[in-house]
Parts: structure tokens; C-alpha cells; sequence
């Protein structure tokens, strides 16, 4: 029984304070949520940032880079990826048609769409693009890989603009992945005893050596595969007769094509050196792509098919896409003359040039 001096619980109108009072704890634990969530990725991002890369490779886009704003007008741009990078010899081609070369290429999945975009800003009326892209690439999401797009952004910043917000969204996504991946990487170079001294004595740690910005030749090229004997397993591609072909990336390709063309600058398709049982498995599927891109009111300038640049496996290094160093000049020839019968006297530059 409460004596007269004992407060009854209160009811109504007086109660409102205390119940306001909840939202406060609900706000300060939103706030401390924000706090540890803001912690974590400054941890992630301190990760990704204080360890180094497994190797310097990604600053070879700005070796790229600078060459492709630096040459003077009437040059070729070679666009695509690492079929590129190890299967391309650009002074050849300059040889051939007297235009300064710049190779673009990067092993890595980064996506029709940004390989496209990248070039876009620097090439002016009469410049030349040559599109070439390993098959995986039109079986797979035009949009890339976050890691891999994440990459060039850290390296190269002013490539963000060359990314849609989609795809801006998946490079920063992809931060505590790279984080994981670096410190997994640390923690067996530890268990090996290689975290301070590396013996490169494995097929991974060649590779990387290969694949370094000291590697790239001035053109772009990748050169550091010279005298290399691969011992590894041949990398394979997409299976597209699995995968199918993605239905986004040959109009892209169009558009793009149109889209230059109205600039001023020429676009021709060439193909990805392939491995002859690789593209014998994937034949209707490669094909398929050739007649898409040059048929139509909107066809592209592809003037050989894509089984002309189908080769012996000896011809090959790591991947049923990458030349050997050795042998590069087979497909670089290849490409020269399709720019003549595509573009005739558009595809050589005068001696002043």
C-alpha cells in the first residue's frame, strides 16, 4: 500500500518525456554503428593503401596514357586488352603505315565499355582506333571487374572518369576484397619465408617480374616475356558455348564505332589471336560475333574474320590469347594489312607526321 508521499506511475501526457528519451538511444547507437563502420573502412582502405601491390603492373596505364596524349595528330590507338599488351608489336605497325603507334592494352578484366572510353577524349579527326578483344570479353559483363577497375582508379585517378556510377560503385566495393587478398598474399610470403626476400624460383613470381611497368616498351608493348619459356598451364579462355555471348557488347561496339566515326576518326575491328583448338570449340559462338558487327546499316569495318587470326599453339605463350614475344610480328603484320584494305590511303601518315 504506497503512503500519500509515493509517486504513481505517471500516464498520458506526463509520460511523453520519457518515451522521447528513446529515440536518443536508438540515434546514439546508429551513431556508434556509423563510428565503427567508418573505422572499419579506414582500416580497410590503411590496408590497401600501406601494403604494397604484388608488383608494379597497373602503372603501365599511365605509361600508356601519356603517350596517347602526347603523340601528335594521325596516330593508331590500339584498343583491348592483354591479347594486346603481350601479342602486339607497334613499331611494326608504325613501320608499315608511317603513323606513331600507342598500344593500349592491360592484362586484366576491366571491359569493353571502359577500354572504349578511355581512348575516347584523346583521339581526334583522322586518328585511328583499332578495337581487338579476347573472346572472354563477349561472354562476360560489359562493365568489368571491380578489382581490376579498382586498380587502375588507385594508380591512375583521373580514370574514374572513364567509369559509369555503376561501375565507380563496384571498384569501391570491391576495397575489402583487395584487402583480404593482400593480407592472405603477406601471410604466405611469411609461411615461406619470402615476405623480406622473394626467390622468385616459381611460375607466379616470373610472371610478375613479366608483368612490370619496367616491362612495357614506350609504345605500350609488353616486351618482358622476350626469351621466356613458359612451363606453366596454358590459361584458357571463356567457354562461350557455355556462357553464350552477352547481347550488350556488339551493339556497344556500333555505337562507339558510329560515334567516332562522326568525330573525325576511323574505327576498324581486328580479332584476338586464339589457339586454334580454342577457337575450333567456340566456332559458332566467334563467328557469330564477326557477322554481327558487319552486317547492318550500322556494320563496322572488320575486313578479315576472326579465323585468321587463329594460330598453332606453338605461336603461344601463357594463355590461348597471349603471343610470344617471338612471335607477335605475325599477328602485327596481320593487323597492318587489314588497316590498308579497311581505311587504303587513310591508314598511312606522311613523313612529317
Amino acid at each position: 500500500m504506497m503512503d500519500s508521499e509515493t509517486q504513481k506511475p505517471q500516464t498520458g501526457d506526463a509520460a511523453l518525456p520519457k518515451a522521447a528519451a528513446k529515440p536518443k538511444g536508438v540515434l546514439s547507437m546508429l551513431g556508434r554503428l556509423g563510428l565503427l563502420g567508418a573505422a572499419s573502412a579506414a582500416t580497410l582502405l590503411a590496408i590497401v593503401l600501406a601494403i604494397p601491390d604484388e608488383n608494379d603492373y597497373a602503372r603501365a596505364t599511365l605509361i600508356k596514357h601519356d603517350r596517347l596524349s602526347s603523340l601528335p595528330d594521325k596516330k593508331i590507338v590500339l584498343v583491348g586488352g592483354s591479347n594486346l599488351s603481350y601479342g602486339m608489336d607497334s613499331t611494326l605497325i608504325e613501320r608499315e603505315t608511317g603513323c606513331p603507334a600507342v598500344n593500349m592494352g592491360l592484362n586484366g578484366y576491366f571491359g569493353v565499355r571502359y577500354l572504349m572510353r578511355e581512348v575516347a577524349d584523346d583521339v581526334k579527326p583522322g586518328d585511328i582506333i583499332v578495337l581487338a578483344f579476347e573472346w572472354d570479353n563477349f561472354g562476360k559483363p560489359i562493365e568489368g571487374s571491380g578489382k581490376d577497375l579498382y586498380a587502375i582508379v588507385k594508380t591512375n585517378p583521373a580514370a574514374f572518369a572513364y567509369l559509369t556510377p555503376k561501375q565507380i560503385g563496384e571498384a569501391l566495393a570491391a576495397v575489402p576484397f583487395v584487402a583480404q587478398s593482400k593480407l592472405l598474399r603477406i601471410g604466405n610470403q611469411a609461411a615461406r619465408g619470402e615476405l623480406f626476400a622473394r626467390k622468385d624460383d616459381n611460375l607466379m613470381d616470373k610472371l610478375n617480374q613479366i608483368e612490370s611497368a619496367k616491362s612495357f616498351a614506350p609504345t605500350g608493348d609488353l616486351i618482358g616475356h622476350k626469351g621466356v619459356a613458359w612451363t606453366g598451364v596454358i590459361e584458357q579462355g571463356t567457354k562461350l558455348h557455355t556462357t553464350g555471348i552477352d547481347p550488350t557488347v556488339v551493339p556497344a561496339i556500333k555505337a562507339y564505332a558510329k560515334a567516332m566515326e562522326a568525330k573525325g576518326v576511323h574505327v576498324m575491328v581486328s580479332y584476338t589471336p586464339a589457339m586454334r583448338h580454342y577457337y575450333d570449340a567456340n566456332k559458332t559462338e566467334i563467328d557469330s560475333v564477326h557477322e554481327a558487327l558487319t552486317t547492318g546499316p550500322d556494320a563496322v569495318k572488320a575486313p578479315s574474320p576472326p579465323s585468321s587470326y587463329v594460330y598453332d599453339p606453338s605461336l603461344f605463350f601463357d594463355t590461348v590469347y597471349h603471343l610470344k614475344a617471338e612471335t607477335r610480328h605475325v599477328r602485327a603484320q596481320k593487323v597492318a594489312d587489314d588497316l590498308r584494305t579497311a581505311l587504303s590511303n587513310a591508314a598511312t601518315c606522311s613523313k612529317s607526321n
